[in-house]
């Protein structure tokens, strides 16, 4: 939170002054009030600079960053010292600060409680001033906590000592070190005072062994009004004065030390009531100011006379309650611990007795009950979001009446500032017991702790969240609070103002509510020191009740005036307090829900990401947790010893970023891998299992990859980009081991994008294109291979492997990227090549067509077929139709002149012939697209060419005068001016214009070499020796049959396991090779004047009317027997079911073989299309 880059502050600071908040008619009251508050305002401003200055600097002393060894090299301590020297004057300044604010309060509250004070008598006998007490409370914890952080921190100690020796050199030999006696001397005061109180932790010590019965103006500051000297009105101090100094009376002063006695009584029933209450905020801490007002008690108590020692065992007893108290940091306080150096009192009586004891057992059972407790804070952290996103939306449009709503956020604020306490305190307690005892952690909190974490991040990210919300709806919060404080005054200043008659103490009592009055109007924010003002005024309005009888004595109407105007004493107080928390929430947030003291267990984030990883539904609460321990920054950067303070930001936040990576990242990226391995390895793999989902050890992973990026300090964490660059990383360098495996990291790509949304940049590996495929060279060389071997598919041009080889379990596929990847490498002179080995291959092709249809049989049966057709085109039953039966009946008859050693008859072999053909054509059409694209994603960064005739090598050189265009031959006036670069780089610069000039001439060529091919070969087919090929397309309607028999087959065998036998499902070669020679032989006319497909439809229509109508009679059939409801015997049965059989073989041979005509005659036009003119 601390590195948002806007942050709002809700909290105004104050720019009034105390003497202008209280203006009354009453100059004393305004007197008394006015020093008191400037003291309690003080003593904030102190406890604020030393929390954020001095405790940060104190504890972070000496401490080696994380990974560094923690012993110092020599000299390194006393370096330290030296740079924190003024570090130290500062605070020895702070330190004499608060010893004379303490006298100064002490004075002030002895002189106005004393029994002959008529102030005392008229007003302040009735009244108890517990938020004077409470500052002088906090105020000696930031004694006894400097104390405790120096005791806690042996660094500060053992430098101190070897910087003492250090000065000893420097004292014995001053002109060495560049110093005179005089200055020395000086600075050696300065040591001596460090030394007497800070560094020997003395400092709560000295301040209550200071004599507090002397008096000197000195101790108070200029602009701090007392009490002393006053004696006008009710004023009038006892003070005896001897020489230069006066002396206060106060072991003597039965009043202030009963009504001392009574303000901690009321502090210790305060905490009884509150820790461990569903209402406990930060009393837990005042004990140690509370154990600080009784010491200080002790020592301003005449030795004389007894010590009660009720006070001192409601203080022993408060441990079973509050055994430790974590005032900052890792550091530790205990009240036992406490009394016994300071104010030890022997009694028997006390409970426990045997304190160490007591606390182990304390810790082993808040260990059994710690995950109980913690589950139901974190119910109630559900409860408590729900109906913070409920109430503080930005509108309050449909939340009913606006002041209970208002009411109701005020409330949210409290219950999660108490719940963030409350939580933190459980946490405290456990982890710096643990360390203090050095009792080892049992495994079962380890969950519960890091929850606890979450939980405290949960609330101060909502409170951030909502935080223009509650910029908006503050001041109404405090001014409603506010009004019904006043609500309860109202009616007692209406009485007072009502009344006849006035003595002191209505006066007083009157000006109180006046000044209430003043401040819950006058602002729209509550500052510290507003709320210390309204504070001590509230308790003077609320004068005790507890002597009422004496009230009546004097015989006024005191009594009667306050039981009227306040008739619930309590509720005002409730009010205050949550005045008070709301005023200043923001700071009371940010302290309740701070985790820094993670810092000295910092090695607790190992178990607690390890553990939460194993729980991936909980992955959103990484953030969190990664939240609680970045908390331990503001603490690195209060580091003062060091020049660089950030060393120890940036070790810390590597350090957590190692963790990430080690348990979370590292163990997400294999997951991930071994995931997709698995499952693309249990399709191939007979023995392994697909990973099931019901397993105990199944891990659904993609709640991690749908993680927003995890903030770390000054950058973010996104696993999902993290698993993806492993994947690619991993992909790739495998795939470079084991070329071969290209096919499995490619399903295992495709896998992760399916599966978990990953998108793998592609590799751009060779895979099957180069290495492991076909190259465009081999595949020249070896063109008459290539085109037996391999299917085209003519819409999606590629060619597919027939049939794997030597048993292979994946066929080889030829694509355009392939191809362009062989251009790319080869250069674009090889499609001209590829043209040239195509027609040498065509060449020898159509020998061997022309000799099959110069066969006599074949020529003798195709004259034959044209002559009948002639005769018969006209007859009724024709229809200007070939008949598919003379085609059929051909196809069986050839069978008799023989077949070869494999099966296949003489128009198979015919029709594989024209297929290889076929093939060859296809191949060259996918060398020209594969070209093209090529040469399109060369030139697509080169600008366009038909507008700019642009010469780098001109530019580059030495420029020229005129130049000629190479198109038209013309000569055009241009003038250049040349840069007379380099030999070099103007060679550069013409192999750039070459380059340039090669890939605009092939890009806008539009060559087409299927017309280039058809040429060729009609030239030498008109020739007279060529006669015999005019009855081509007469063979064509057998040839379609062949083609549909074996076409149906091969898909039929790729349902079946058979490696050994050709299976495929496109074999477009056989469409292009007939298209391509039926525009050789010019015979396209002819062919579709047989209108063969036509033939074919009705030829398949008439079979599927017989189909029908043999469905109908058996249909027909059944019923009868079912109206007759005569049963079949078992031969009709039998008879039946072979019928049933029959119809539905015939019904799917008609789909399958209508289907693949209907397929030919598609890519038959489509091919036709290439050869038009």
């Amino acid at each position: 939170m601390q590195t948002d880059p806007i942050q709002l502050y809700l909290h105004p600071a104050e720019r009034v002054d105390v003497q202008d908040l209280i203006k009354t008619d009453n100059e004393l009251f305004n007197k008394v009030l006015t020093v008191f508050s400037v003291l309690c305002d003080e003593i904030s401003e102190l406890k604020v600079t030393v929390e954020d200055n001095f405790y940060p600097a104190l504890i972070m002393f000496g401490q080696a960053c994380h990974g560094e060894e923690d012993n110092m090299k020599a000299g390194e301590s006393e370096v330290h010292i030296g740079r924190m020297l003024a570090f130290f004057q500062d605070m020895s300044n702070f330190v004499d600060r608060c010893n004379a604010i303490t006298i100064n309060m002490i004075h002030q509250l002895a002189s106005l409680y004393q029994s002959f004070q008529k102030l005392w008598k008229s007003t302040f006998k009735l009244v108890h001033l517990h938020p004077v007490f409470d500052a002088l409370a906090s105020l000696l914890e930031v004694m006894i906590t400097i104390d405790a952080i120096v005791v806690d921190n042996p660094s500060i100690i053992t430098s101190w000592d070897k910087y003492k020796r250090m000065m000893q050199y420097v004292r014995s030999d001053p002109p060495r070190y560049n110093v005179t006696a005089e200055k020395v001397k000086q600075f050696e005061r300065l040591l001596v005072s460090l030394d007497q109180t800070i560094m020997s932790a003395q400092v709560f010590q000295s301040c209550i062994e200071q004599d507090f019965e002397v008096f000197s103006g000195g101790d108070v500051a200029e602009d701090d009004e007392d009490l002393h000297g006053s004696d006008s009105g009710r004023g009038g101090g006892r003070a005896s004065s001897s020489g230069a100094e006066s002396r206060i009376d106060i072991r003597s002063n039965r009043v202030f030390l009963d009504e001392f006695v009574r303000c901690i009584s009321t502090r210790l029933s305060i905490a009884e009531s509150a820790i461990a209450s569903a209402t406990e905020t930060f009393e837990r801490n005042d004990l140690v100011g509370t154990a600080g007002l009784y010491v200080l008690l002790r020592g301003l108590h005449p030795p004389s006379v007894p010590v009660e020692p009720v006070l001192y065992k409601r203080l022993w007893e408060m441990q079973l309650k509050a055994p430790c108290v974590t005032i900052c940091g890792k550091i530790m306080w205990y009240m036992p611990d406490f009394l016994l150096k300071y104010s030890p009192m022997t009694s028997k009586k006390l409970h426990p007795t045997d304190v160490t004891q007591f606390r182990r057992e304390y810790l082993h059972s808040l260990d059994r009950a710690f995950p109980a407790d913690v589950t139901t804070a974190k119910l109630e952290l559900s409860a408590w979001l729900v109906r913070m996103e409920s109430y503080f939306q930005p509108t309050t449009r449909g939340m009913g009446d606006v002041s209970r709503t208002l009411s109701i956020r005020g409330n949210l604020i409290l219950k999660g500032l108490i719940l963030a306490k409350r939580v933190q305190t459980m946490m405290h307690t456990l982890v710096n017991l643990h360390l203090s005892l050095q009792i080892p952690m049992p495994k079962r909190v380890v969950r519960p702790l890091y929850t606890c974490v979450e939980i405290l991040k949960a609330v101060e990210f909502m409170f951030a969240r909502k935080n223009p919300i509650l910029a908006e709806s503050l001041s109404h919060l405090l001014r409603q609070v506010a009004h019904s404080l006043f609500s309860f005054f109202r009616p007692l200043k209406a009485h007072l103002e009502a009344s006849k008659k006035f003595d002191d103490t209505k006066l007083d009592v009157l000006a109180a509510v006046t000044v209430l009055e003043d401040i819950l109007n006058s602002g729209e924010s509550f500052s510290y020191t507003r709320i210390t003002v309204l504070d001590l005024a509230a308790q003077i309005a609320m004068i005790s009740l507890e002597n009422d009888d004496a009230a009546n004595e004097k015989g006024d109407d005191l009594g009667t005036t306050v039981c009227t105007g306040l008739k619930d004493a309590g509720e005002p107080v409730k009010l205050m307090w949550k005045l008070r928390l709301l005023g200043d929430f923001q700071r009371k947030i940010r302290s309740a829900c701070d985790c820094s003291f993670f810092y000295w267990s910092r090695e607790l984030l190992h178990p607690f990401l390890a553990d939460l990883y194993r729980q991936p539904e909980q992955a959103n609460r990484i953030q969190y947790i990664v939240g609680g321990f970045l908390d331990a920054i503001k603490l690195l950067r209060g580091a003062q010893h060091e020049t660089d303070n950030e060393r120890y930001v940036n070790a810390y936040a590597e350090f957590i970023e190692s963790v990430m990576e080690e348990e979370i990242v590292e163990n997400l990226c294999k997951d991930v891998e071994n995931d997709l391995r698995l499952h693309v390895h249990s399709v191939h793999l007979d023995h392994l299992d697909a990973p099931n989902p019901k397993s105990a050890d199944f891990r659904v992973l993609h709640y991690y990859l749908n993680l927003r990026p995890i903030r770390l300090h000054g950058k973010m964490l996104d696993l999902r980009q993290q698993v993806t660059h492993y994947l690619e990383s991993t992909f790739y360098n495998l795939t470079t081991v084991a070329l071969h495996d290209w096919k499995t990291y490619g399903e295992m790509r495709n896998l992760a994008n399916d599966k978990y949304g990953l998108r793998l940049a592609d590799n751009h590996l060779p895979m099957g294109s180069l290495d492991q495929g076909l190259d465009v060279l081999q595949i020249m060389r070896n063109i008459q291979i290539f085109v037996a071997r391999y299917n085209y598919n003519l819409n999606q041009q590629f060619f597919l492997e027939r049939r794997s080889d030597k048993g292979s379990r994946h066929l080889n596929s030829i694509n355009i990227h392939s191809i362009a990847s062989s251009i790319r490498t080869h250069g674009m002179g090889i499609m001209n090549t590829t043209v040239n080995f195509t027609y040498q291959f065509l060449t020898k092709k159509f020998d061997i067509f022309s000799q099959f249809l110069f066969d006599e049989y074949i020529k003798s049966y195709l004259q034959r077929e044209k002559r009948w057709y002639k005769k018969h085109r006209d007859d009724k039953e024709v229809d200007n139709k070939y008949p598919f039966d003379r085609a059929f009946h051909f196809n069986k008859d050839i069978r008799k002149l023989g077949v070869s050693d494999s099966g296949k008859t003489f128009l198979d072999q015919f029709r594989m012939l024209i297929t290889e053909i076929g093939n060859a054509l296809g191949y060259v059409r996918m060398v020209r697209s594969a070209g093209m694209n090529h040469c399109s994603n060369a030139i697509k960064f080169v600008p366009d060419l038909n507008r700019a005739h642009f010469k780098f090598e001109a530019y580059a050189g030495d420029g020229v005068a005129e130049e000629k265009n190479e198109e038209t031959g013309e000569v055009v006036q241009s003038e250049i001016v040349g840069a007379k670069l380099s030999r070099e780089t103007v060679v550069a610069a013409c192999n750039l214009d070459s380059v340039i000039s090669t890939l605009a001439k092939n890009f806008s060529e539009n060559n087409d070499y299927f017309k280039v091919l058809v040429k060729v070969f009609q030239d030498v087919t008109v020739s007279d020796e060529q006669k015999h090929l005019v009855n081509f397309y007469a063979i064509l309607p057998a040839l379609t049959i062949n083609y549909v028999e074996t076409t149906v087959q091969a898909k039929d065998l790729m349902y079946k396991n058979t490696r050994r036998r050709e299976s495929y499902f496109s074999d477009d070669g056989f469409a292009i090779g007939v298209a391509y020679i039926l525009a050789i032989l010019d015979q396209g006319e002819q062919f579709d004047a047989l209108h063969w497909f036509e033939e074919v439809e009705r030829k398949y229509k008439v079979e599927e009317e017989a189909y029908n109508e043999k469905q109908s009679e058996r249909e027909a059939r059944k019923r009868e027997q079912t109206a007759k409801k005569q049963k079949e015997t078992a031969a009709e049965l039998i008879d039946d079911e072979d019928e049933v059989h029959t119809l539905q073989l015939t019904a799917k041979r008609i789909e399958l073989n209508r289907r693949e005509f209907d397929l030919l005659d598609w890519s038959l036009n489509g091919a036709r299309i290439f050869f038009k003119d």
